[in-house]
């Protein structure tokens, strides 16, 4: 492996969590301009405090995720790193609140760790296939 392609690879280790979190900043702030369902004459001013707690939140998730994955050691095969972190994002996906009829950035942390479940879920199923197609090839040689 070139040098480069070591380094392509590493930056794209450590940089994959962040740019989701990253890429759900926007939507947090957009979100926080929802006032969700009140009468159009009880809408208040920009929620500020709350919309930087919830990237806060997301911030959070994110460095627990970084620490659980270790991206710069995490193989393919070693999936059971991510599935700890699968059940956690689960547990953490079931005890969120459900709610209807809330502002907009309340939604904000549901729709990160739903994303979170596809990709740690999708990183797992993997980790798995390619540990058995591994141990496949083991055996038939």
């Amino acid at each position: 492996m070139s040098i480069f392609k070591a380094r392509a690879v590493r930056a794209v280790r450590l940089g994959f969590i962040p740019a989701v979190c990253l890429a759900f900043m926007p939507y947090a702030i957009a979100a926080g301009r929802d006032p969700g369902f009140v009468r159009p004459d009880h809408v208040g001013p920009y929620p500020l405090g709350h919309v930087a707690a919830v990237i806060a939140l997301l911030a959070i998730e994110s460095a627990f995720l970084f620490v659980m994955l270790s991206p710069t050691s995490y193989r393919l095969a070693d999936w059971r790193r991510g599935l700890k972190a699968l059940g956690l994002v689960f547990l953490a996906l079931a005890l969120e609140p459900m709610v209807t009829d809330r502002p907009g950035y309340v939604y904000v942390n549901t729709g990160f760790l739903f994303t979170w479940f596809v990709i740690l879920a999708v990183l797992v199923l993997s980790g798995i296939v390619a540990s058995r197609a591994s141990a496949a090839r083991v055996r038939d040689s």
